[in-house]
């Protein structure tokens, strides 16, 4: 007897579980970029980007750059590139010329 509510507990638990997945895949609840680079960003320092859309929680467009390491360095350095720069309305171009299939990151040696 002890038994079946412990299996509708569980069941339960399951279910909210499931629920919460779903609205976490959707991402983050904000813009992933809060601060954006306007200057340009020698491509020999990057080593691939990816292109973010806007979407339902975040009205801009977004380029995250990941840089090359530095040093024999194992971090990785990621940042945010304004997407009304000469750099990055050419990263968008090429996004959206090359990346056929939406891999995201995009390596940057396939756009020059």
């Amino acid at each position: 007897m002890a038994f079946l509510p412990r299996a509708l507990l569980l069941l339960l638990l399951a279910v909210v579980c499931i629920q919460l997945s779903g609205v976490l895949a959707d991402g983050p609840d904000r813009c992933w970029c809060l601060n954006s680079l306007k200057k340009r960003v020698p491509r020999e320092e990057i080593e691939e980007f990816s292109i973010f859309p806007r979407r339902s929680k975040c009205d801009n467009v977004e380029i995250i750059l990941t840089l090359k390491p530095v040093n024999n360095s194992t971090e990785v350095i990621q940042r945010c590139l304004s997407p009304e720069t000469k750099q990055g309305i050419n990263l968008q171009a090429c996004w959206n010329k090359k990346n056929t299939n939406n891999t995201s990151p995009f390596k940057i040696s396939n756009c020059f």
